[in-house]
Order: structure tokens, then C-alpha cells, then sequence
């Protein structure tokens, strides 16, 4: 074990055996040597291999404060190139698989049925249905990649749980009718006795015998196709969610519009509510990849509004302009919003290796579109473009609004909520 003595390297100690011999200024050149000759060799795999993790790896591995005192100039030289590389690497924009596109209608009308009240879970609760229409688009010459598409639909309320939802699992087969399974035996059966006998001087005998059986049995009988996953549906975290799972088969088809029906149990004081859906896409990159992996998966947010209410449906037009709105802006000012975050390359390798935190937030528009009520303080957002945080307090404005309108112990309770009392429930509309 080499321990260093001094910051430059000049005495160093071998211990062995618990002894301790200094080295001659021979043996610490040749140890330098063979040390930066590693160096060079491992900084070598890891420029060819243009992996940016593998460089962030190897900066925290070997370039300590105290190893970084005996590199040499030219294996500086190649670290200064690795983090250029690396830098240059990580202000790519990662590349998406982009074989499926996804879209999913952002206002749904919520209509009232009643052929659910035995089946209530919950207090003073009744039951709405809900029409989600979801597209899938696949990119030339991909279809045949994808496997399977999955829709989960999730409530972000715990009083706001799921009832009944179609389609249901459903399993299909390629053969059409049942299947006739005809067995044939046969059986044969010989056996032959042959003797010879006698005695000198008095005469000889033989005889001979021969038996055969045979037989033939014929069984058949109908049997059942083998069936195969077609659709796959159920229930998720506690019935606040549902998902459905199509595959890929000979009799349909994964690209194209589809319809799903879902039953929800919602407080009587309900008006409106967002719904989180997120799609994607299993399968494979590409015709000679094997293993599956996800190629597309998209969240959305969706508007759900008590049919009839012309508040709560005018609460859920609003809440999509304004989310619109904000995605519009926030890409006009994406250059502006990502030189505020990371002003020079150093700040991006320190985001990087987790020892800068970006004046703006990461995540910062996922945050306030995807979670449930105020992500952030304002004050949070202040470094954004003043256009951006302009649309992002008149979209926080519209998200109060709607999770106010929906009568949950949870929901927001805001300058939106005062005017509740000045409009008619759902209940009472619908008994208008």
C-alpha cells in the first residue's frame, strides 16, 4: 500500500509485512509512471466509448484533491477534453424515441347515473360516467415494433374513486369455433410355437401353433382454442385509479382512436375535477432488438366537468386555455429560462454532479401542471421571464378554481371557493 507524504509526492513509503522502507526517487518515478500510464489508458475507454455517465463516473472517481496533485500536464490536457466532450453532450436535448405519438381529449363532460347506488363505498356520494377518447399515432414503419399500449387514468382525490370501467380484460383467439381433436390407436398382437421331439429307434414328432390379436380405437372430441391476452383491465391504488392494457394481435390493431368508459363515485358537492392520464408504449427499438423497453409515454392532465353546469364547464375551458397558454410561452422562452438556470457550462456539470441547484427549479413546469395544488412559492419562480411567470399565475389561478369545484375534504379552498355559495350544486342542477 503506496501512502503519500507530502502534497507534492516527494517521500513515499511502501509498507509491507509492517515494515516500512522509503522508496528511492527510481521506484517513485516508476511508480508515477505506471500510475499515470493506467490513467491513460482508462481516460482512453472512456473517450471512445462518448459516454456521458461514464465521465461523470470516472471525474468522481479520480479526480480527487489529492490525486489530482501528480497528474501529469497531458493527462490534463485529456480530462479538460473529456469535460468539453462531456459538456458538449449534455447540452444536447436527450433524443426521444418518437415511434408513437399519443393524444387524449382535454374536457370531459361528467353525466349522472344511477343504476350504481347500492354499490356506494362512500358517504353522501353519487356516481358520474366519463367518456375518455385516447389516439395513438405510430410513425412509418414502427408498427410492427410495438407490443402493447397502457392508459392509466388516476384520480387526485381520495373521495373521487373509481366504480365500474369498461372495456374489460378480454382474451381472443385465431381459431374460429372449437377444435376437433381426433386420437387413433391400434394395437397387434402375435405369437407362434414351433416343437420338435423324438427318440432313436422308436420315431420323431413336431408341432407348430400360431396366435394373432388385433385391434383399432378411434376417440374424438371437441377442445377449446388456446386463448391469448387481447385487453387487460383493472383497478389501481385503492380504486383511485384504473388502467387498460391492449396488445398487439392478428385481429386489431393498437394504432388509431379508442374509447374508454369510466364509472366514478364523487362527493355530492361535486362540479369538476382534473384527471391525470399518462400513455405509453412498450416494445422494441427496433426488428432485431430483443428485449422490450417503453418508446413512448406522455402525460396529460384532464378537465372533468359536471354536463349541464355551466360554471364547472366553464372553469374546465379556462383551466385548458390557460395550461395552453403557459406551454406556448414557456417554449418561446425556453432559450431565456435554460441560460437563467445554467448561466455557464460549469454550472451545468455541477447540476450535473448534484453540487448546483439551478436558480430556477428543475422540473418546475411538471411540477405545477401534474401535481396537485401550488407546487412552488412564487417567489420560487422569480427568475423566470416576467411573460412566463405572468402565465403561470393566471394557470395557478384557473388550477384553483377547478380543484375547488371539486368538493373533496382535499381540494383547494381559495378566492375562487368564496362565490361556491352564489351557484347551484351539481345535485341541485340535476334535480332542475
Amino acid at each position: 500500500m503506496f501512502d503519500l507524504k507530502t502534497p507534492g509526492g516527494d517521500a513515499l513509503s511502501k509498507k509491507c509485512s509492517g515494515q516500512t522502507r522509503i522508496l528511492s526517487d527510481r521506484d517513485l518515478r516508476c511508480h508515477h509512471h505506471r500510475r499515470c500510464k493506467e490513467n491513460e489508458a482508462r481516460w482512453q475507454d472512456v473517450l471512445a466509448s462518448h459516454d456521458l455517465a461514464r465521465m461523470l463516473e470516472a471525474l468522481r472517481n479520480n479526480f480527487s484533491i489529492m490525486n489530482i496533485q501528480t497528474i501529469r500536464t497531458d493527462w490534463l490536457l485529456k480530462f479538460g477534453f473529456c469535460v468539453m466532450l462531456g459538456l458538449v453532450q449534455f447540452g444536447r436535448v436527450p433524443s426521444a424515441h418518437g415511434q408513437v405519438v399519443f393524444d387524449v381529449n382535454a374536457l370531459v363532460p361528467a353525466w349522472n347515473v344511477e343504476q350504481y347506488g347500492m354499490m356506494a363505498r362512500l358517504p353522501n356520494s353519487r356516481f358520474v360516467e366519463v367518456q375518455l377518447e385516447t389516439s395513438a399515432l405510430f410513425q412509418a414503419g414502427s408498427a410492427a415494433n410495438v407490443s402493447e399500449v397502457t392508459v392509466r387514468v388516476h384520480s387526485r382525490h381520495e373521495d373521487v374513486v373509481v366504480a365500474d370501467f369498461s372495456p374489460r380484460t378480454e382474451m381472443q383467439t385465431d381459431v374460429f369455433g372449437p377444435m376437433q381433436v381426433a386420437v387413433d390407436t391400434s394395437r397387434m398382437q402375435e405369437a407362434g410355437l414351433q416343437g420338435l421331439g423324438g427318440y432313436p429307434g422308436v420315431g420323431s414328432a413336431s408341432g407348430f401353433a400360431y396366435h394373432m390379436d388385433s385391434g383399432n380405437q378411434s376417440i374424438q372430441f371437441a377442445r377449446k382454442p388456446a386463448m391469448e391476452l387481447l385487453t387487460a383491465s383493472g383497478t389501481l391504488d385503492r380504486h383511485r385509479g384504473v388502467y387498460f392494457k391492449m396488445r398487439q394481435s392478428s385481429q386489431m390493431t393498437l394504432e388509431g382512436a379508442r374509447q374508454f368508459r369510466i364509472v366514478f363515485e364523487v362527493p355530492e358537492s361535486w362540479r369538476a375535477d382534473l384527471l391525470d392520464v399518462t400513455i405509453e408504449a412498450v416494445g422494441t427499438e427496433n426488428s432485431k432488438a430483443r428485449r422490450t423497453t417503453v418508446l413512448s409515454s406522455q402525460p396529460f392532465v384532464v378537465a372533468v366537468y359536471q354536463n349541464g353546469d355551466e360554471v364547472a364547464s366553464r372553469a374546465a375551458a379556462n383551466y385548458r386555455k390557460q395550461q395552453a397558454s403557459l406551454v406556448n410561452v414557456a417554449r418561446a422562452h425556453a432559450w431565456t429560462i435554460e441560460h437563467r438556470s445554467y448561466p455557464t457550462p460549469l454550472h451545468k456539470l455541477g447540476a450535473k454532479l448534484d453540487i448546483y441547484e439551478p436558480e430556477i427549479p428543475r422540473g418546475w413546469y411538471e411540477a405545477l401542471v401534474y401535481r396537485p395544488g401550488v407546487a412552488y412559492h412564487i417567489s420560487k419562480l422569480s427568475p423566470l421571464p416576467v411573460d412566463v411567470r405572468v402565465a403561470v399565475m393566471n394557470f395557478l389561478d384557473q388550477k384553483t378554481r377547478i380543484e375547488s369545484l371539486s368538493g373533496t375534504k382535499d381540494g383547494s379552498s381559495g378566492p375562487a371557493g368564496s362565490s361556491m355559495a352564489q351557484t347551484p350544486t351539481a345535485s341541485e342542477l340535476a334535480r332542475r
